[in-house]
């Protein structure tokens, strides 16, 4: 057997004596009845991955490329070794690669892992361009259980395989190692109650009038199925977001009072923010809670466990009606769980907030796309005066020359595209101290932008690149007297990307549609036989 080995397919030849040594092959790939999907990959007088094993190809007779010509349940195992990426329609490919297994059987898929065969965030791989996709292991299993019934196989192996990877090579040159996720599902036979678990659910409510939703019941079993038994007269609104997400609620914050004219409105968000809410007039009362940051990349890591144990002390001793949480991005939602609220609702799926009794299942379109967004720490940058820290840089009071350069870095590399340059210096209070910018390239020979500080330190600089740069430079430059000390804690630089699907302002008008539709329009009672 070790000597088969020497002829398998490239990546699992990598492996072939670890798995054959350590139990691997006779767990999950000891069949007489195995298929090998790709096996040759590109390469000539590749074998399949065990002696028994049928090596399935393009050229493989009655094979499509799509269909496999076996019959269900015919296979013990079905091994396909850095296949998937290469595949467009992935949900088709692992549903027929799983019909053929039988009860029992195993599914062995491994991938090239993003972080150490891709080491790049986004699309094209640079070192096979036919890659459809890249993976992490939690992507991978998500596309499996996209394809397949959950409820029909168990997960047996799952594994960051990174035996023999050298760390020390940089992204820009191909991996030495093994640079790979191993995936192994058996497929088990469909239990009595599966068709109770996947059946739809129905809208119905608990006996005090809480909405809720409920598996549907037996045809001899009558469901009442109402909302609310009353509109929310006390809601309570979580917008604990950074400075510029709380701009995209506004609109839907205004919905909120037309959608609940008489409730008393509350909202909990961040202190740079409540300045911001008051004027807005929409809530009758606004709780300060700073859980993040007023800029996304300050915020470090963030004790959320704490932080949702001080807020619960804020609320603990009130009851509301309603509980929204307004904020798309998910690590917030566990908030909700700790209020005293008839009714919960947020983004997401109760599969994964089983606590919400409204759930939209919308992703923020940042999370998706070319967008992107770097943060570059302070010790990023280097100055004339003053200390780096690392974590800020701190600026003396003193006097400037005007055509004296204070700061400078930090010398990135950014692809072509739109993007939005800002810099986090702050002086005395939140001012910012009066200074100079401009953005160069080229070692400083080609100036992007230039201006005043409170441009660059306020709202950000639009950048439009026609060509990628590899040494981006923001520098400050001194204006005369400065009698305050500023203190630099690092640039951000956002790319615009295409939105792959509603804006967050839109999603949270969404949810706030939603939920005034279950909880005031759906009063009366209905019984369902």
């Amino acid at each position: 057997m070790h000597s088969w080995g020497e002829n398998v397919g490239e990546e699992a030849r990598k492996n072939y004596s670890r798995w054959l040594d350590g139990g691997f092959y006779a767990r999950y790939l000891s069949g007489e009845n195995v298929l090998d999907i790709g096996y040759s990959g590109y390469l000539d007088g590749v074998k399949p991955i065990t002696p028994s094993a049928i090596g399935v190809g393009l050229d493989y007779p009655g094979y499509d490329g799509k269909t496999l010509p076996f019959g269900d349940d015919s296979q013990d195992a079905v091994f396909a070794s850095h296949c998937l990426e290469h595949i467009d329609d992935y949900r088709s490919a692992i549903r027929e690669w799983f019909r053929v297994v039988r009860v029992g059987g195993h599914l062995v898929v491994s991938v090239p892992h993003q972080y150490l065969y891709e080491r790049r965030l986004h699309l094209p791989s640079q070192f096979n361009a036919d890659h459809r996709r890249f993976y992490t292991a939690a992507s991978l299993l998500s596309e499996v259980e996209e394809a397949v019934d959950p409820i029909h196989f168990r997960v047996r192996h799952l594994e960051d395989n990174d035996r023999g990877f050298d760390y020390s090579i940089p992204p820009d040159r191909h991996a030495v190692g093994s640079y790979e996720i191993l995936l192994v599902i058996e497929k088990i036979a469909r239990p009595g109650y599966a068709d109770l678990v996947s059946a739809e659910p129905e809208i119905t409510t608990a006996s005090d009038g809480v909405f809720m939703m409920i598996p549907k019941p037996g045809n001899d079993r009558p469901v009442v199925a109402v909302s609310s038994t009353a509109p929310p007269q006390s809601v309570i609104v979580f917008k604990m977001d950074h400075l510029g997400d709380f701009i995209a609620a506004e609109p839907a914050m205004s919905d909120l009072r037309t959608a609940f004219p008489e409730a008393h409105l509350t909202l909990v968000c961040g202190s740079w923010n409540v300045g911001a809410a008051k004027e807005l007039g929409v809530f009758d009362e606004v709780i300060e809670f700073s859980l993040f940051a007023r800029y996304s990349p300050l915020n470090g890591t963030i004790d959320l466990e704490t932080s949702v144990e001080e807020l619960h002390r804020l609320v603990r001793d009130r009851e509301f009606d309603l509980a929204l949480d307004l904020r798309v991005d998910p690590d917030t939602r566990s908030v909700l769980k700790h209020v005293n609220a008839r009714v919960r609702a947020g983004f997401g799926t109760k599969q994964s907030f089983p606590w919400l009794d409204i759930a939209l299942p919308m992703i923020s379109p940042t999370a998706r796309g070319s967008a992107r967004k770097d943060y570059f720490g302070a010790r990023q940058f280097q100055s004339r005066v003053g200390v780096n820290h690392g974590h800020s840089l701190e600026i003396p009071p003193g006097v400037y020359e005007s055509d004296n350069t204070i700061v400078w870095g930090p010398y990135c590399g950014i692809p072509e595209g739109t993007y939005i340059v800002t810099l986090h210096l702050e002086g005395a209070e939140g001012t910012i101290p009066p200074f100079d910018y401009d953005i160069v390239c080229r070692g400083g020979n080609d100036r992007l932008a230039s201006g005043p500080g409170n441009e660059i330190a306020g709202v950000g600089v639009v950048l439009t690149l026609n060509s990628p740069i590899q040494d981006l430079e923001v520098r400050i430059w001194g204006r005369g007297v400065s009698s305050t000390r500023a203190t630099l804690r690092g640039c951000t630089i956002v790319k615009f990307g295409e939105i792959g699907g509603p804006h967050q302002t839109e999603l949270m008008a969404m949810l706030v549609a939603l939920t005034r539709h279950r909880v005031c329009f759906l009063q009366t009672e209905e019984r369902i036989a």
